[in-house]
């Protein structure tokens, strides 16, 4: 995950007006890029547990934090659900996009 700031095209100023420090909204957009992470020495244990949950995982250091930031957005936009329904949900829809999905028959009891 990566955000860059870039100025979009078309803003104009007037001659002779000098440019004030900061950004006004609208004047700039986001775009991807690299964004660096540093752990400090007091993280350092914080990191081994990031570095050990994402080679348990099959990610990358930087694809587990990638992960760990999308479940913290949806978290905190939902903070009335846990975060195994969370995950659940996610799995579902991996497997949806995967092309595993089954209609649902309701009234239907599979053979036990």
């Amino acid at each position: 995950m990566a955000v860059t700031i870039k100025k979009k095209a078309g803003v104009k100023r007037k001659a002779g007006v000098k440019r004030k420090m900061g950004m006004k909204a609208g004047q700039y957009q986001l775009k991807s890029g690299p964004v660096s992470v540093r752990f400090e020495r007091a993280d350092q244990g914080l990191l081994r547990i990031v570095e050990a949950r994402a080679a348990s995982g099959d990610r990358s250091l930087g694809g587990q934090i990638k992960h760990y930031v999308r479940l913290a957005t949806i978290a905190e936009d939902n903070p009335d659900l846990p975060m195994s329904m969370i995950q659940g949900i996610l799995e579902a829809q991996a497997e949806l996009r995967a092309g595993l999905a089954e209609p649902y028959q309701w009234g239907v009891i599979p053979n036990a």
